[in-house]
């Protein structure tokens, strides 16, 4: 690792390293470092060459630098990848990366939150969203197949466990489901900008000035799915009912527009599950770091799909509010 970031200090002209890089927390996706050199502190994000070997991968960060320029020039609180020798996307030794400026601030936890922060964060992704729409919606993917990612669990030593515990969520799973289908069937059509995966582990603080980051997802999507997946994401888990309504507040006060039916708007989110079956796929990679954190990611992410159908009764009595 220490001679991969000598040769990119080296390819990019960022100085020499005066200390270690040292890893960050953050994503689940890639792997984010601090670096240190003697031209100043940078952070480096080394992205997934699992994700980077799709055939899509570069075409689809192409245009997420565009719309991240779009976010920049119209003034949100995010940190953009740096611009080096014209480009924003870097390849050294084989590695694709970004490096960004180091911002020195850090991830709230959830008992950290407040109404203030998740107001902020409303009024945020409304200016996101005003930036771009589109009246064409991109065509659904295609649903998991939940037997057939529980049974490549189970062939796997490794994740048995999460196997089992797939096999006994697959009612749930396929319920859930086909509840989404339906439901996303029966959504006003029409796309805007979305941000994609800006939940708290997406934003750092510094007191009450705060800064965007992992803006590689931006892309067109349903911006009400995005709405109600992010305010039930700040508010907590489980959500509280004050930060719930202030991001809601929020985003409406901003010109943010809540057309859809709640319990469809509910029913039609589909984070979780693209999630889990993602990492149902990453727990039999060939990478034993990626098979770990898909192994972890199956059992989270079935603990919040159950906790959504515990509380389905009580966000939608909220949004009626």
């Amino acid at each position: 690792m220490q001679a991969l970031f000598n040769d990119i200090c080296a390819a990019l002209h960022l100085g020499e390293m005066t200390a270690a890089p040292v890893q960050l927390s953050g994503g689940y996706t890639h792997r984010m470092f601090a670096l240190t050199t003697t031209q100043g502190r940078y952070a480096v994000k080394l992205l997934n060459p699992e994700i980077m070997a799709r055939p899509d991968a570069q075409d689809n960060y192409a245009r997420a630098e565009a719309f991240e320029a779009q976010l920049e020039a119209a003034g949100l609180p995010i940190l953009p990848a740096k611009v080096i020798d014209g480009r924003k996307m870097q390849c050294v030794n084989g590695q694709h990366l970004y490096v960004f400026d180091y911002f020195d601030g850090r991830v709230l936890r959830d008992a950290e939150i407040t109404p203030a922060h998740c107001a902020s964060m409303g009024d945020a992704l409304a200016r996101i969203h005003a930036i771009a729409r589109r009246e064409a919606d991109e065509p659904a993917p295609a649903s998991p197949d939940w037997p057939r990612l529980t049974a490549g669990l189970l062939r796997h030593p490794e994740s048995v466990p999460e196997g089992a515990d797939m096999h006994r969520a697959l009612p749930m799973l396929i319920r859930v489901t086909r509840a989404m289908e339906h439901a996303s069937a029966r959504l006003p059509r029409g796309e805007a900008l979305c941000h994609n995966d800006m939940d708290a582990k997406n934003v750092l603080w510094q007191g009450d000035s705060f800064r965007i980051i992992d803006l590689e997802c931006l892309g067109y999507a349903n911006a009400e799915q995005e709405l109600l997946d992010l305010a039930i994401s700040w508010a907590g888990w489980p959500a509280e009912e004050a930060k719930f309504k202030a991001f809601l507040r929020a985003y409406r006060a901003a010109g943010g527009r809540i057309t859809a039916a709640p319990a469809d708007l509910y029913d039609s989110r589909r984070n979780h599950i693209d999630w889990l079956a993602y990492n149902a796929r990453r727990a039999q990679f060939e990478d034993q770091e990626e098979r770990r954190i898909g192994r972890e990611q199956v059992v989270e992410t079935l603990e919040k799909l159950a906790w959504d159908q515990r509380s389905r009764d009580r966000i939608l009595t909220w949004m009626a509010e």
